[in-house]
């Protein structure tokens, strides 16, 4: 029997170009990933998740300095195993991803480098699920009860559908480059719920008909989007509410600290 494919991992921390991000703005630092919590900065979390997960994959980190992990400690052990390599964020998360992968081997595994609450046996099981449904791409969602149970304001936003709420968990799959068709859906921004022009343009009409009106459950949307684009799209229903809780705001930061403590984190700042 083959033996299964280490993706390749690339984590996305740049943002948008000419804008200060808040948070790092408030920490006095450019990049958010580098943003402190309990002593470490954010992409921190990640690697190590990734690492945990997959100890022989590479690592491309995704960011608007290429230079700006040269003298981080936490990236150090990637660097000099050979690991890691930096490239330059482009204008949108869509051009990253095409820019990060022009020349990879596939599959890609995408995360960002504020989730600093995934996990590796998370990780892990998203590789195994999209193998497993033999997907073009795959995304990790949480359910809104399970992300409510991890922290009751955890996340404001949720897909609605006939067979629940859902949030997308900052994760997603390519099996090789083709599946790039399917991110073309981000070519106008994301933030669908909050402008039906994007999702019209990603979707169209008619799915943005069924999906107000509640017509479709995950699994018939999926079907009807991956029509749409000729690939075979899958998404991992994970319990874990905590995947979908990124760190975006000062808010959420502190969330992520409540949770990371929970877990036993050490504050390495104390």
């Amino acid at each position: 029997m083959a033996s299964e494919p280490v993706p390749t991992v690339l984590i996305l921390a740049g943002q948008r170009l000419g804008k200060v991000d808040p948070l790092a703005a408030k920490y006095g630092i450019e990049h958010k990933c580098l943003v402190p919590l309990l002593g470490r900065p954010l992409i921190g979390y990640v690697l190590d998740a990734v690492d945990a997960a997959f100890p022989t994959a590479p690592i491309i980190v995704s960011i608007n300095d290429p230079h700006a992990l040269d003298n981080e400690p936490e990236a150090r052990r990637f660097f000099e195993a050979g690991r890691l390599k930096v490239v330059a964020a482009a204008h949108n998360l869509l051009e990253s991803v095409f820019a990060a992968t022009t020349v990879v081997k596939y599959p890609v595994l995408v995360t960002t480098g504020d989730n600093v609450l995934m996990t590796p046996e998370a990780l892990r099981g998203f590789h195994e699920f999209a193998l497993a449904e033999g997907a073009d791409c795959a995304a990790m969602f949480a359910r809104k009860e399970d992300i409510l149970a991890a922290h009751s304001e955890g996340q404001p936003r949720f897909w609605k559908f006939r067979d629940g709420e859902f949030s997308g968990c900052n994760s997603f799959w390519m099996k090789d480059a083709s599946a790039k068709k399917v991110g073309e859906i981000f070519r106008g921004g994301g933030q669908f719920l909050k402008f039906p022009k994007r999702f019209i343009s990603a979707f169209g009409l008619s799915n943005l008909i069924g999906f107000r009106l509640g017509l479709f459950n995950v699994k018939r949307m999926l079907s009807r989007v991956s029509a749409r684009f000729g690939k075979k799209i899958a998404v991992q229903i994970v319990d874990d509410g905590k995947l979908a809780i990124d760190v975006d705001t000062e808010f959420s930061h502190l969330v992520a600290e409540r949770l990371l403590r929970a877990k036993g984190a050490p504050d390495l700042a104390a």
